[in-house]
């Protein structure tokens, strides 16, 4: 489980884990989640909506719970299977009264905050390996937010093979994965580290909202440890899951009928969303989260730079702030708060390079329901998904400073925090210390 899913409050998501939210799936009752979410550094026994909720690790998956791992049987060995978050959970979501650590944990933690970190996880890897004397293998499901925190604990821990790392939508691909049109590459899948016993661990991460499917087999030795030259691209990597990528794979034939039932209820509802058009761009709207890490000049998104749609949201608040309070003179917000572009990325055809364009008419049944570049109430919802309040603050200009500066201070690393802005200017400098950035 990530941070988003605490968005809500603890009472929403307690009701979803265990079944008490209302409605129904698949013509039947809703009934919780039929497996456990797994948090090894988070008490739930503070937070009265999630403390009934929470069962002991290192059983077999329970239905309905939060634990803080698991042990699953997979052809008669047992596999333990660990769960982390990121510590900054309380800063960048809504967690109630569920205890977090370890604390304090920076957005750009020191090297004693990884540390701790590492500890926490490890105690329960030490547990889970001690009542399962036979085990020897172990996997940490981790929503770090960002790639260098996983890289850091595959370095610290012991006895952890495979890291699935979270939160941070790093494209990770090998030589034989293909990337969506106008998706980069970010590093290799997985990366191999090797850890504080000596041995090595794969990590690995794919993009976020199902764009990709990670597959990851490798072999082992008799002690349990990864062979990091089992690793075959002709079977492991990140799956693209568009149309391509299906037809790679021939798998039309293969499709659940569950999952289409799903999904085409889900479609009816984007198809009633996108018809309620409210605008029109000539442009592409740039929401992407990043551009390519390794390169530290392409910054392209709104996660590191002022971005056109970046403005047009900020500058969409300041009016509506202003409504209310014609002496309001500035809007900031998180660039985190954007969580897509408007429009689409393609490759022309005879082209061979990727471009952005505004978002295409899109036609159904031989009716427009959305115009070329129209900005539908879907793209609205699913651009700022959280539906974040406006709140009206009557600060200092030192305290404008800071507000602003604190946007700048997780550079050069991808961060929610970098600040999208409205009726002010500032130009920054990454290369100086944090706190003394930026030139107004």
């Amino acid at each position: 489980m990530g941070n988003h899913e605490f968005d809500l409050g603890t009472g929403v998501l307690g009701g979803l884990i265990s079944g008490e939210a209302e409605g129904e799936i698949l013509g039947a009752d809703f009934a919780g989640t039929n497996f456990p979410y797994l948090f090894t550094n988070l008490d739930f026994s503070t937070d009265e909506n999630l403390a009934g909720l929470e069962v002991a690790g290192g059983q077999a998956p329970q239905p309905n719970s939060v634990t803080s791992s698991t042990v699953i049987d997979v052809n008669g060995e047992n596999i333990g299977v660990i769960g982390a978050i990121t510590p900054t959970l309380g800063s960048i979501s809504a967690p109630g009264n569920v205890g977090i650590s370890p604390s304090p944990f920076d957005t750009n933690p020191t090297a004693e905050q990884l540390d701790a970190l590492a500890r926490a996880i490890q105690l329960e890897v030490d547990a889970l390996l001690a009542a399962n004397p036979d085990m020897n293998k172990v996997v940490l499901l981790a929503h770090m937010q960002q790639l260098f925190i996983e890289e850091g604990l595959a370095e610290r821990l012991q006895n952890v093979d495979i890291i699935v790392a979270g939160g941070s939508n790093t494209r990770l691909f090998d030589e034989n994965d293909r990337p969506r049109e106008g998706d980069s590459i970010q590093g290799g899948y997985p990366q191999f580290i090797t850890n504080a016993g000596g041995t090595t661990t794969a990590l690995v991460n794919t993009d976020g909202s199902y764009k990709y499917v990670g597959r990851l087999v490798l072999d082992f030795d008799g002690d349990g440890n990864i062979i990091p030259e089992s690793y075959d691209p002709e079977i492991s990597g990140a799956y693209a899951t568009d149309d391509q990528g299906v037809a790679d794979l021939n798998a039309a034939g293969f499709i659940d009928p569950e999952i289409q039932e799903i999904a085409d209820a889900i479609e009816a509802q984007i198809i009633a969303t996108e018809s309620n058009v409210f605008g029109v761009s000539e442009v592409f709207l740039n929401g992407n989260r990043s551009g390519e890490i390794d390169e530290p000049l392409d910054l392209d998104g709104v996660r590191t730079q002022e971005t056109n749609l970046g403005n047009l949201t900020a500058d969409a608040n300041l009016a509506e702030a202003q409504e209310a309070d014609p002496t309001v003179v500035a809007s900031v917000k998180n660039g985190g708060g954007i969580r897509a572009s408007i429009g689409s990325v393609v490759v022309p055809a005879g082209g061979t390079e990727a471009v952005r364009i505004p978002n295409e008419e899109i036609v159904v049944d031989g009716q427009v329901i959305k115009p070329e570049g129209g900005i539908s109430q879907n793209d609205i919802q699913t651009t700022l998904a959280f539906n974040n309040g406006l709140t009206l603050l009557t600060l200092t200009k030192e305290e404008l400073v800071a507000v602003l500066e604190h946007g700048v201070s997780a550079l050069p690393g991808v961060s929610g925090q970098f600040g999208q802005i409205s009726g002010v200017k500032l130009s920054f400098d990454p290369d100086l210390p944090e706190g003394d950035r930026s030139d107004f």
